[in-house]
């Protein structure tokens, strides 16, 4: 069983004062946000009934090819191939 709404509030709130702190960027807080959703079970975990595996599998494919299309994704992933260390945008 996975958290749910509650959880994932807690995360966008800590995501939240890690950009008002400048420890994060907003794409950062993006990706943080796209986590935060499979993490916790999307919209059919509530912390009283499991989410089966393929649902979780989905939200995470979900998750990735919404983040590969973000230019900002993209940058980090050229970068990281041709740098070999990550790029802080």
């Amino acid at each position: 069983m996975l958290p749910g709404e509650g959880g994932r509030l807690a995360l966008y709130a800590a995501i939240d004062g890690f950009v008002k702190a400048g420890t994060i960027s907003a794409h950062d807080a993006l990706v943080g946000r796209k986590l935060a959703w499979v993490l916790t079970g999307g919209e059919r975990a509530d912390g009283l009934r499991p989410v089966d595996e393929q649902y979780l599998l989905d939200l995470e494919r979900e998750a990735f090819v919404s983040l590969a299309g973000e230019p900002k994704s993209r940058q980090r992933m050229a970068y990281m191939l041709k740098k070999g260390k990550p790029l802080r945008n």
